[in-house]
């Protein structure tokens, strides 16, 4: 996916760094709780698979990457805290289905289908603006001028 060293560090930030942490809260509030873990299914082990990591690794890469994973964990406890207030409301079940509703969706059309392939002559603009699209190539001529790739169908 081409993309500036900012776009790169920000999109990381919120489909690897910030999910280790998550994973490691996880995994280190349910240690406290042999019965949890007597319980824990695929849920469990779905949410906390990256917790297993080296901790050395995923403190230097969250920590190589501070400034965009403290904005995405910012972003997510404050998602955390909206879910937090609907269960105080009179009906959680109700409050807490359109808070999941978009997770639920974006998790469903993961991973992107791809589009017809397009042919691109090699321009870092116009491949910037093809990663920022969620596009990726696919092919490099031999002549390495001109790329394919495409883009998700939306």
């Amino acid at each position: 996916m081409p993309s500036t060293a900012a776009e790169h560090d920000r999109a990381v930030a919120a489909i690897s760094h910030v999910p280790h942490l998550l994973a490691a809260a996880l995994a280190g509030h349910a240690a406290n709780d042999p019965l949890a873990l007597t319980l824990g299914a695929g849920s469990f082990r779905d949410g906390t698979r990256v917790a297993a990591s080296r901790p050395a690794l995923t403190a230097a890469m969250c920590g190589g990457n501070a400034a965009a994973t403290k904005a995405t964990l910012d972003a997510v406890i404050a998602d955390l805290q909206a879910a937090r207030a609907a269960l105080d409301g009179s009906d959680p079940i109700a409050a807490l289905e359109p808070w999941l509703a978009p997770g639920a969706t974006a998790r469903l059309a993961w991973p992107p289908t791809a589009g017809e392939p397009e042919k691109f002559t090699v321009d870092a603009a116009a491949l910037r603006e093809l990663g920022r699209s969620g596009g990726w190539i696919t092919g490099v001529a031999t002549d390495r001028r001109t790329v394919t790739a495409v883009r998700p169908v939306s």
